[in-house]
């Protein structure tokens, strides 16, 4: 059984022909995902998806430079990779904090040997990287009071508007934080997942699955969004027992 992550992305550019090149490499990529893709750059300015894991943009596009919307696209995605026909926006393009820059035209084998570059980098990183402790401290409610959560207890994060509610095994705490903040923070320590725009959930934790719900321990019922669904269905068949007679 596999259990390598898959990583979802997103393509900008307005030419439809270089959409439809990366839209087929990324099928062609076992590990990556195609999410959304956007001819008009302004249209993913106002994009709501919270986050992706590559952005492929490109850069002289009419009404808003790919270099202009780099800088608004920056936190949501953990590689940046400029797609471009034009080698004079090299510097202004690491300028904006660019993980690579790919010249057109692009052919799959340099497609393939830059994404294969960036996930080895991060995955030797988090090889090298110490053990990190299974727990954290949120702020309470009550003034210089810290509450510690145990990730080994904590079943799932629920969003709340300007806020999130954190179901441990028994207890619920409520902390002023984003669902951006505590899934970046989680990420590090692995072992969990996000379902729903306002769901993330303990994989270990998963009781059942049924239709487009999941039942946690502390007998929880998360709903599955439609954006985070085929990313839940491969990690699930990932985990199916299969007969083989």
């Amino acid at each position: 059984m596999s259990l390598q992550k898959t990583y979802r992305c997103m393509v900008i550019d307005d030419e439809n022909h270089a959409i439809e090149v990366l839209s087929d490499y990324i099928a062609d990529t076992p590990r990556l995902q195609l999410v959304k893709t956007f001819q008009d750059p302004v249209a993913a300015l106002m994009d709501e998806e919270e986050q992706y894991d590559f952005v492929f943009l490109d850069i002289d596009m009419p009404r808003l430079s790919g270099l202009d919307l780099a800088r608004s696209l920056r936190d949501k995605t953990r590689f940046l990779v400029f797609t471009t026909a034009h080698q004079k926006y090299a510097l202004e393009a690491f300028d904006v904090q660019a993980d690579h820059f790919l010249l057109k035209p692009i052919s799959l084998k340099k497609f393939a040997l830059t994404v294969d570059l960036l996930l080895k980098n991060i995955e030797r990183s988090a090889a090298s990287a110490p053990p990190a402790e299974q727990t954290f401290f949120i702020k309470s409610d009550q003034k210089h009071k810290l509450i510690k959560i145990n990730l080994q207890e904590l079943v799932c994060v629920e969003g709340l508007k300007n806020y999130v509610l954190l179901h441990t095994l028994g207890q619920r705490h409520i902390a002023y934080l984003t669902m951006k903040e505590v899934e970046d923070a989680l990420y590090t320590f692995g072992g969990f997942m996000r379902v729903h725009k306002s769901y993330i959930v303990a994989k270990s934790h998963i009781e059942r699955v049924e239709s487009r719900s999941i039942w946690l321990r502390n007998n929880l019922e998360v709903p599955i969004g439609d954006t985070y669904r085929q990313g839940f269905q491969e990690y699930l068949s990932d985990k199916i027992l299969v007969t083989g007679r």
